[in-house]
């Protein structure tokens, strides 16, 4: 037996949702973290690394 489909126009809010949320591709890495670091930066760690082998 061959299983009618539907316009996405004519189905219902939740069936729209489900199909949305199928075709949306999620990234399997954060894109955001990924961005490389300036070295004009003011790191706070690197700082008190610097000054404690200084002190040593």
């Amino acid at each position: 037996m061959n299983k009618k489909t539907t316009p996405v126009s004519k189905m219902s809010k939740k069936d729209k949702q489900k199909i949305h949320a199928k075709q949306r591709v999620t990234w399997s890495f954060s894109p955001v973290s990924r961005v490389k670091q300036s070295k004009k930066v003011y790191k706070r760690s690197k700082m008190k690394r610097h000054f404690k082998e200084q002190d040593s």
